[in-house]
C-alpha cells in the first residue's frame, strides 16, 4: 500500500512539473475547450429559439444590412423605440462594429457572433494568465487564475445572453493592463482605443484603469520618495489615459445624439430616479447619502450580488483595496440603480468589471502570499480558490446542472429544451419564406430572420406592410411585451385584417401572407398536453402518484361544497392555439363513484365551449379513466385566436379527484367556405368557392365588369353590403355568401 501511494505521488507530481513546465501552451487549451463548449451550447439554445431580437437580432441585422443594403448599421427593432434613423450608432456608441465587419462577411449569420463571443470571452484567460504568471512568478498559480475566470458563472451568464458589445471589455481591459504593467505604453494604447470604441460606458471603465495607474503611482512615490520630476514622469501614462476617458465619453454622447436627435443627454442607462442629468444624479446622491446607502444595498439581489462577484475568489480581492478602484465605479453606477440587469449576475454588464475583479484576485492572493511566506499555505489557497470555482460553477453557471434539469437559473437557457420535432418544423417553415421577403415575427424567432433589410417586430400596427408575418402560438415569447406591444394581439389583430391570408398552420404556428387569399397550403395538426406543471390548483394539490404518466398528479378533496363559488380543483393554462376544431381528453381517476364532478372548455375565460357533467361515469375505482371533449374555436363571437382554459369542478361532497393531464389535439383547421356568386356580367377576385382558411377574419373582393357593364355593388347577407371595389369583408362567418352586381 505504501509503494503504491508512493508511485501515485511521483505521477501526480510528474504531472504537475510537466503541466508547469507547458504552462504556456495549456492555457491555449483552456481557452479551445471553453470556446468549443459555449460555441456549441449557445448555437444549441439558438436552434432551440432562446436567443432573440434584442440584442442578437439587433447586431445581426445591422452587420448585414451595412453589408449587402447600403444602410449603415441599420437595425429595424428600435426604430419605432426613439430611434428614428435605425443606425446603431444613435443608440450606443460602438464603432468596434466596423471591426467586425470582415469576421462576419464570411458567414453572415447569428451563429457566427455566438462562435465569436465564445471566443472572445475565452480569449481573455490568455492576459490574465500572464498578469498572474508574472505577478505571482509562477505559472501554475497563473493557469489557476484563469481557469477559475473561465469557469466563474457570471462570465457564463455573459456567454448565454445572447450577443452584446461588452464582451470586448475583459479581453482588452486585460490586455491593456497587462502591458501597462510591463511599461509597454505602445502596446496597450491599442487596447485602450478598442475598448473605448465599444460602448458608451467604456469610458467610465478606462477613467477606472487610469485613475488606479495614477493613484498607485502617487503612493509609490510617497512611500519610496524619488525627484519630483520623475513622479511627474510616471504619473503622465495614467493621466493621458483620465484624459483621453473623458474626452471619449463626449465624443461618444455627441455622436449618439447626431445621429438621433430623440436621444437627450442625461445619462445613458437607468438612473432616472436620481435625475435627468448627469450633474442632476451626482447632486442629488450626494445630497441624500442615507437615501443612496438604502439603494445600494436593496433589495437583497444587490448583497447576493457582491457576495457571487467575490466568493469564486474566496474574496481576496478585498486585500487588494487599491486594485478595486478598477471595477467599483461601475459596481457603484450599478447598485444605484433599480434596474435589475445590471446587479444580476446573469445577464451582460458583468462583463464590464470581471477582467478588474480578477485582477484584483490576483493582487490580493499575492499580498496574502508574500505576508504568509509559505508555499504549503499558498497552495491550499489555489486550490481551494479552484474548487470553489468549479463547485458554483456547476451549481449557478447557467450551463451548470440545473441547465439540465427544469429548473433553470434562467428561464432561457436549454434547461425546458421543449419539442424538437416541433423546432425542426419551425426551421423548415422558416427556410419557405424567401430570403428577399419582408417579414415581422416574434422577439425568439427575428435572430433567425434577421440577416435581411426588412425584418421586423410583430406589432400592430405593423411598422412596414410586409409580405409574412410569422408567429409560433407554442413559443414563451409569443404573449411577451415589450415597450407596450404584445405580439398576440397584434396577431389577431393581422387575423382580422382583409391584407393578410392564412397560409400556413403547422403545430401553432402560423404564417400569413399579404394578399393571398386560398386554402392553406400546409397543414399539421396541433397537439398540446397540460399537467400539474401548467395548470393552477385551486382546491387541489400536486402529490406523487407513479401510475400516472409524469409521476405527478393534480388531486382534489372536497368535504363541503360551496354554495356562492365554483370550487375548482384547477384551471388554466389559458394557452392560445391554433384556429380549428379539437378534441380534448382529460383522464382522470377518482375514489368515490358517486362523486360529483365538471369538466369544461373554455375560452377568454368567460365563454364556455364544450362542458360535461361525468358524474355516474365512473367505472372503476382508482383507475385512470379518459374523458373527451369536443369543442370548435369557430364561434364568430369569439377573437380569432381566444385564450382556452380547461376547468375541473366539484359538483358534490366528498369528492376525491385527480387529474393525470389534459391532451388537446387539433381535428382541422378553422375553415370559412365563402362562395362569390355575380349578378350581371363580369369576373371577380377571387371568385366561385373555396374553404377560407381563417375564419372570423378578412377578404378583398375585386369586381371587374364585361364591356358594356359596369360595377354597381356588393350584397351580403342578402342585402347591400359595399359600392367600393374592391370590396371589404370583415368578420367572416361558415357558409358565407358575397354577392357582386353588375349593371348597364
Amino acid at each position: 500500500m505504501v509503494v503504491m501511494f508512493k508511485r501515485a505521488k511521483d505521477i501526480f507530481i510528474s504531472h504537475v512539473l510537466r503541466l508547469e513546465k507547458d504552462a504556456d501552451r495549456f492555457v491555449f487549451v483552456l481557452i479551445v475547450v471553453y470556446t468549443v463548449f459555449f460555441s456549441a451550447y449557445t448555437l444549441q439554445m439558438h436552434y432551440t429559439f432562446k436567443t432573440y431580437g434584442w440584442d442578437l437580432g439587433i447586431i445581426d441585422q445591422s452587420l448585414w444590412t451595412t453589408l449587402n443594403s447600403g444602410k449603415m448599421l441599420y437595425s429595424t427593432l428600435e426604430v419605432p423605440f426613439g430611434n428614428p434613423t435605425g443606425n446603431f450608432l444613435g443608440v450606443h456608441f460602438s464603432p468596434i462594429l466596423f471591426l467586425l465587419l470582415p469576421i462576419y462577411a464570411i458567414y453572415q449569420s447569428a451563429e457566427s457572433l455566438l462562435v465569436f463571443q465564445s471566443f472572445i470571452l475565452g480569449l481573455a484567460a490568455l492576459p490574465l494568465y500572464w498578469i498572474a504568471r508574472d505577478k505571482l512568478n509562477n505559472k501554475l498559480y497563473g493557469l489557476a487564475f484563469a481557469a477559475a475566470y473561465l469557469l466563474n458563472p457570471a462570465l457564463h451568464g455573459v456567454n448565454t445572453f445572447d450577443f452584446h458589445l461588452e464582451i470586448f471589455t475583459p479581453l482588452f481591459v486585460l490586455f491593456a493592463f497587462y502591458y501597462i504593467e510591463k511599461g509597454k505604453w505602445l502596446r496597450a494604447f491599442p487596447f485602450l482605443v478598442l475598448e473605448l470604441l465599444t460602448l458608451e460606458f467604456a469610458p467610465l471603465l478606462v477613467f477606472s484603469l487610469g485613475l488606479y495607474f495614477l493613484l498607485r503611482e502617487v503612493w509609490r512615490g510617497r512611500r519610496l520618495g524619488g525627484s519630483k520630476a520623475k513622479l511627474v514622469k510616471r504619473l503622465l501614462g495614467p493621466s493621458l489615459i483620465v484624459v483621453l476617458s473623458i474626452c471619449a465619453f463626449f465624443v461618444a454622447l455627441r455622436t449618439i445624439e447626431t445621429i438621433n436627435p430623440l436621444k437627450t443627454g442625461g445619462p445613458s442607462g437607468r438612473w432616472d430616479n436620481w435625475g435627468a442629468t448627469f450633474s442632476e444624479v451626482a447632486v442629488n446622491i450626494i445630497r441624500n447619502p442615507v437615501e443612496a446607502i438604502t439603494v445600494l444595498i436593496t433589495p437583497i439581489e444587490k448583497v447576493y450580488f457582491l457576495l457571487l462577484l467575490l466568493a469564486p475568489l474566496l474574496f481576496l480581492p478585498l486585500f487588494a483595496p487599491l486594485e478595486l478602484v478598477m471595477p467599483l465605479p461601475w459596481i457603484l453606477a450599478a447598485l444605484l440603480t433599480d434596474y435589475a440587469p445590471y446587479y444580476q449576475p446573469y445577464y451582460q454588464y458583468y462583463a464590464f468589471i470581471g477582467g478588474q475583479i480578477y485582477i484584483a484576485g490576483v493582487y490580493g492572493f499575492q499580498k496574502l502570499y508574500s505576508a504568509n511566506h509559505g508555499k504549503g499555505a499558498s497552495r491550499k489557497i489555489i486550490t481551494t480558490m479552484l474548487l470553489s470555482s468549479l463547485l458554483i460553477a456547476v451549481l449557478m453557471s447557467p450551463a451548470g446542472l440545473s441547465a439540465y434539469t427544469t429548473r433553470s437559473v434562467r428561464p432561457y437557457g436549454i434547461s425546458v429544451a421543449g419539442d424538437f420535432d416541433h423546432f425542426q418544423k419551425l426551421h423548415e417553415i422558416i427556410a419557405t419564406i424567401p430570403r428577399n421577403a419582408s417579414i415581422a415575427t416574434l422577439h425568439d424567432i427575428f435572430p433567425h430572420v434577421s440577416n435581411r433589410l426588412h425584418a421586423y417586430l410583430l406589432k400592430w400596427p405593423l411598422d412596414y406592410d410586409v409580405d409574412y408575418v410569422l408567429a409560433d402560438l407554442e413559443s414563451p415569447a409569443f404573449p411577451w411585451g415589450i415597450i407596450g406591444y404584445y405580439s398576440d394581439k397584434a396577431t389577431i389583430e393581422v387575423m382580422k385584417s382583409p391584407e393578410y391570408g392564412l397560409l400556413i398552420s403547422c403545430d401553432g404556428i402560423l404564417v400569413f401572407k399579404r394578399g393571398y387569399h386560398g386554402p392553406l397550403q400546409y397543414y399539421y395538426p396541433q397537439t398540446c398536453i397540460f399537467n400539474y406543471n401548467n395548470l393552477t390548483t385551486q382546491l387541489g394539490r400536486i402529490e406523487r402518484d407513479y401510475s400516472s404518466v409524469s409521476g405527478k398528479i393534480i388531486l382534489g378533496k372536497t368535504d363541503v361544497v360551496y354554495p356562492n363559488l365554483e370550487p375548482h380543483i384547477w384551471f388554466g393554462p389559458y394557452r392560445y392555439m391554433a384556429p380549428g376544431e379539437y378534441s380534448v381528453t382529460f383522464r382522470l381517476k377518482t375514489s368515490n363513484l358517486t362523486a360529483g364532478f365538471n369538466i369544461d372548455v373554455l375560452a377568454d375565460r368567460h365563454s364556455w365551449l364544450a362542458s360535461r357533467n361525468v358524474t355516474g361515469e365512473w367505472t372503476a375505482v382508482n383507475e385512470w379513466q379518459d374523458f373527451i371533449l369536443n369543442f370548435s374555436t369557430a364561434d364568430a363571437a369569439l377573437s380569432p385566436l381566444p385564450l382556452l382554459e380547461f376547468r375541473g369542478q366539484c359538483t358534490s361532497s366528498n369528492v376525491e379527484v385527480a387529474l393525470d393531464y389534459i391532451k388537446v389535439e387539433q381535428l382541422r383547421p378553422k375553415y370559412s367556405n365563402v362562395t362569390i356568386t355575380t349578378v350581371g356580367d363580369g369576373t371577380t377576385e377571387p371568385a366561385g368557392t373555396y374553404p377560407y382558411a381563417l375564419l372570423g377574419g378578412g377578404l378583398v373582393v375585386s369586381a371587374r365588369p364585361a364591356e358594356g357593364w359596369y360595377y354597381d355593388h356588393m350584397n351580403r347577407y342578402g342585402k347591400e353590403w359595399t359600392r367600393s371595389n374592391p370590396g371589404v369583408f370583415l368578420g367572416l362567418e361558415k357558409d358565407e355568401i358575397i354577392e357582386v352586381v353588375f349593371s348597364r
